[in-house]
């Protein structure tokens, strides 16, 4: 079996991200994963593994790691066309074209590309950040939306098609911090609306929603609302992923003993907090591949479905089961559903040597402590 790291491009126009993850021993889980799941990719135009291999690497990660989710869930995939990227049948059949922000035109993506690196997850300016994150999503669906092909069609229109929903897959890539973005600003952009959260007499959150009209960002505004604006009559839902990376392949080979022993790595970050009166979200951290009582990853979680309550021909709500789903209620508020982890946004730190495991036994415990002086501080 070739190997989606064998080569095929002359090795100076490799992409330094592509480097990176096909040389070092710590990614031995995360090359073993992906060349299993690219056995059973139909590669349509013959060009995936040279953009994986060149300035694609990301987006190629993300296409192949939302492949492997849909294979999980059980779907039957269709990719004998080039578009949409896939085409689930059965009982409850989608059309899914997949995207992603993309760094300024001349700047090379491997040079911004967080997915191993976690020192500059965090934006500096975050509310900046936010406001680009929303610019550089609605950026990249409207160019899909847009789209027409040679003979006018949208990707809707293809005859191979006809009739089924469709729906836009994204994750961010356009800079060294847009992969810590979580799905709130993008559903305010969406559905037009933002959650208020408010404190009654006796201390119980409610919440109740406010309309945006516009998103701002360096003195340039776009609307707000996307689902509800012309050209997303036939956008279904939105798929939205910020963990779609090299990391989530190795944390799942490792889980399935596909790394060397001398690699150990933990996996920390955010996630909702289940107490109705939450304000912050709850931290978690776990050893990957730890016992029977850690963590077990699945390539499903970590996606979001937003689904589009205007659209002429809407998804249905159980047609990708183990994503979370978000849905606009008539108050305005969204309702979020999941049936099991949800990450706001993670790390995952790994550690090499003959003690390894030890040692990120050790920083678990160091980040546990830290967690839970940071809970009892944030408790109103």
């Amino acid at each position: 079996m070739k190997s989606l790291f064998d080569l095929v491009v002359p090795q100076g126009r490799a992409s330094r991200r592509f480097t990176d993850v096909q040389t070092n021993n710590a990614f031995t889980a995360a090359r073993r994963l992906m060349d299993e799941v690219f056995t059973e990719f139909h590669d349509v135009d013959h060009s995936f593994v040279k953009e994986f291999q060149t300035g694609g690497f990301s987006a190629r990660v993300f296409e192949l790691a939302l492949f492997a989710a849909l294979r999980e869930q059980g779907h039957e995939l269709d990719r004998t066309n080039a578009a949409p990227d896939f085409v689930a049948r059965g009982s409850y059949p989608v059309a899914i074209e997949a995207t992603t922000t993309n760094p300024p035109e001349g700047q090379d993506p491997d040079d911004v590309d967080p997915t191993v690196g976690a020192l500059r997850l965090v934006p500096n300016d975050l509310p900046s950040a936010e406001q680009e994150f929303v610019f550089q999503a609605g950026k990249a669906l409207r160019r899909k939306l847009l789209k027409r092909d040679k003979e006018g069609l949208a990707y809707w229109e293809q005859p191979h098609i006809a009739g089924l929903p469709f729906v836009i897959a994204l994750e961010s890539f356009h800079s060294a911090s847009s992969l810590f973005h979580a799905i709130g600003p993008l559903a305010t952009y969406l559905y037009g609306r933002r959650d208020v959260p408010i404190f009654d007499t006796d201390g119980t959150l409610n919440l109740s929603a406010e309309p945006v009209t516009e998103h701002e960002h360096m003195g340039k505004t776009i609307p707000s609302g996307l689902f509800g604006l012309p050209e997303s009559a036939y956008l279904a839902a939105l798929i939205f992923s910020n963990s779609a990376t090299v990391s989530k392949f190795n944390r799942i080979g490792t889980e399935l003993g596909y790394g060397p022993d001398d690699i150990a790595m933990i996996r920390i970050g955010t996630m909702p907090d289940p107490d109705p009166n939450a304000i912050h979200p709850q931290l978690f951290g776990y050893l990957v591949g730890g016992d029977s009582s850690e963590k077990v990853e699945s390539f499903s979680e970590g996606w979001h479905v937003l689904h589009n309550p205007w659209a002429k021909n809407t998804l249905h709500p159980d047609a990708l089961p183990g994503f979370t789903r978000h849905e606009l209620l008539d108050d305005g508020r969204v309702l979020s559903t999941w049936d099991r982890m949800s990450p706001f946004a993670s790390q995952t730190r790994i550690f090499e040597g003959s003690g390894a495991r030890e040692y990120a036994q050790q920083m678990l415990e160091r980040f546990r402590n830290a967690a839970d002086g940071y809970e009892r501080t944030a408790t109103p």
